[in-house]
């Protein structure tokens, strides 16, 4: 069974696929998941390098990986993808992150190369999923309606900035700390499209890697917002990000509070809660919170 949806995933650390020390400092991570990259952090000409560099990595220390097993492959148009399934799949990933996903047409190819790969190198005992990276470019942005019925093996969206700037022909997606507009329908369509499929939303990895104030400001937002995990591009991000996404005190008594009202009163639709009425989404939002604390609905 992989761990995707057994425990809360809050922090993602991405690591180069292609440096044993890089890859050997992130079981020292106190990262949720850990992310090692065959795609942008490894030059063309180390691809088939880093495959092997992450394959005898993986055999070494993925049994005993405290982490999310995550790795993200090169992209569907590329030459490399099979060869980065077949060097990762046997160590049993908990997910592949997808990049310059279109849309769901994207995710139905993925599954069938997993499944593919599953049946040939573990007799199909495991279930691989998905992470999409879903607004990389323009297409992908348009396509992000079409994760409503997607395959089971989808588990989160997840939204970039970089790649969706060189597409957009802009040098920069910020003005001071915050977005520009573009990044902005980019990011929020991202999150509506992921709570129309029922899945996690991921926000992105921040573009400052040295301001630890900015990450914490970007990840209570993206907390706020409704995103259920921020991805980093550095271990020092992860700290601060666990924390800014670590349920409240308050907000855990809320929860408790909401359910105990409807669990005393038996009521279906509507309960008093102090001078306020609260229905039935009050009731799924305090589940959720619960479930991120307990571990169970």
């Amino acid at each position: 069974m992989n761990t995707w949806n057994a425990r809360k995933l809050r922090s993602l650390l991405f690591v180069p696929a292609d440096s044993e020390r890089k890859l050997a400092a992130s079981l020292r991570s106190n990262a949720d998941g850990l992310i090692f990259d065959l795609e942008d952090s490894v030059p063309e000409k180390d691809k088939a390098t880093a495959q092997q560099i992450l394959s005898a990595f993986l055999m070494e220390y993925a049994e005993d990986m405290r982490p999310s097993l995550l790795v993200r492959v090169n992209g569907l148009s590329t030459p490399h993808i099979l060869n980065d399934l077949a060097a990762v799949i046997p160590h049993r990933p908990d997910a592949i992150v997808l990049p310059k996903c279109r849309g769901v047409q994207d995710i139905h190819r993925l599954c069938d190369y997993l499944s593919a790969m599953e049946v040939a190198l573990l007799d199909g005992n495991w279930d691989t999923g998905i992470i999409a990276m879903a607004t990389e470019s323009s297409e992908g942005v348009f396509g992000l309606s079409s994760y409503r019925n997607a395959p089971m093996r989808l588990r989160a969206l997840m939204w970039g900035v970089d790649d969706l700037a060189a597409d957009l022909g802009t040098l920069s997606s910020h003005d001071g700390r915050n977005l520009t507009p573009p990044f902005t329908v980019a990011r929020t369509m991202c999150l509506l499209a992921a709570a129309q499929a029922g899945i996690d939303a991921i926000d992105a990895v921040s573009t400052d890697l040295c301001d630890t104030e900015r990450i914490a400001l970007e990840a209570s937002c993206a907390k706020r917002d409704g995103f259920s995990a921020k991805a980093a591009a550095h271990p020092d991000h992860i700290d601060v990000i666990n924390q800014a996404f670590a349920p409240r005190d308050d907000e855990i008594g809320w929860a408790r509070r909401v359910v105990d009202a409807f669990s005393s009163t038996g009521a279906q639709g509507v309960v008093k809660l102090d001078n306020l009425m609260i229905d039935r989404p009050h009731l799924r939002l305090a589940h959720r919170i619960l479930a991120d604390v307990e571990g169970t609905d």
